[in-house]
């Protein structure tokens, strides 16, 4: 992906703002403040693999969906968060940012419905829970037509297969 001088700034004010606001609100792990630009990268890998509507379920310190609306700016990202610190947090990065692709979403992903979001919708997660779990998170979602659900780092991959059927039989 080719990223423009504009966007590598913000890219670079989004781990300045991660890492200031992760000292008092443990946004991230502080395990992982080490690796934002590996976090970066790895939700940059996979922006031409989605559509125009994201959500990025469980968002947290903004991965994926931050990278994405930043270097995307056509693409429409939802955050979801339902911690009231983290939707702080993403509210003030994608503000100072000007991101105006994207918004913050201060709930629980249980709570939205089918109209809650345009369609086609793609949930994205990247370290939200097991699959079982984000399914169940998502299912008022996943019911509708061209909405898909796209899970990153989630294990174990062959349970995803039981999981499948199991929605296919509640649509």
């Amino acid at each position: 992906m080719i990223v423009t001088k504009k966007q590598k700034n913000q890219l670079d004010k989004f781990e300045e703002l991660l890492l200031s606001w992760n000292k008092t609100h443990n946004i991230i792990s502080k395990s992982q403040t080490s690796n934002i630009k590996g976090h970066i990268e790895d939700s940059l890998s996979i922006a031409h693999l989605l559509g125009r509507n994201i959500m990025d379920l469980g968002s947290g310190g903004g991965f994926p969906g931050i990278p994405i609306a930043i270097t995307c700016p056509e693409k429409k990202i939802f955050l979801v968060e339902r911690k009231q610190s983290k939707a702080a947090f993403l509210l003030n990065a994608t503000t100072q940012l000007g991101l105006e692709n994207t918004q913050v979403i201060n709930q629980d992903s249980k709570k939205l419905g089918p109209d809650s979001l345009p369609r086609p919708l793609e949930i994205v997660t990247r370290a939200f829970g097991s699959p079982l779990k984000t399914i169940e998170a998502t299912k008022g979602l996943l019911g509708v037509t061209k909405n898909h659900l796209k899970l990153m780092k989630t294990y174990p991959q062959k349970a995803l297969k039981t999981y499948q059927k199991t929605i296919m039989l509640r649509k």
